[in-house]
């Protein structure tokens, strides 16, 4: 058995295609799925900040998941029960490519699997796209579906 498929997925036109491929390479390879949707912050809220000098170090306060994930991965969770495959369903904050490439790497996936023309909101500002930059980052195959 292989590593999971990660799947970026945000209940977008893009990422539905891409879902529905993850499911079906993970089935084809006896593999599981793990869907990570991302809650979009153009930082990392969990990165260590500094504040005034080097030893001020104020109390990260928890994250929660907000209502709209919930939601996002109900949807894919429907979809990948009714295909019968192994799942886990991860969200995170902050930028797309890094939270897609980091659980790629943590967990030894088979491959990234993401629409196309997904471009996150920090990357519409600025020009660039998260499939660009996961195929840039990544140390597995990258599928990028239309």
């Amino acid at each position: 058995m292989s590593g999971p498929f990660i799947v970026g997925y945000d209940g977008s036109e893009a990422s539905e295609p891409a879902l529905a491929r993850a499911i079906e390479e993970a089935s084809a390879a006896g593999a599981s799925v793990v869907v990570v949707s991302v809650a979009e912050m153009p930082f990392d809220p969990e990165a260590p900040m500094n504040y005034g000098t080097y030893t001020d170090a104020p109390a990260m306060p928890p994250l929660y998941e907000p209502a709209q994930q919930e939601e996002i991965l109900g949807a894919a969770r429907a979809r990948i029960d009714a295909a019968g495959v192994e799942a886990d369903y991860v969200w995170e904050a902050g930028d797309v490519a890094t939270a897609l490439v980091r659980e790629a790497k943590d967990r030894g996936a088979a491959a990234i699997v993401l629409g196309k023309g997904h471009h996150s909101r920090l990357g519409r500002w600025l020009g660039t796209d998260v499939a660009q930059e996961v195929e840039r980052s990544a140390d597995c195959p990258v599928i990028v579906v239309d």
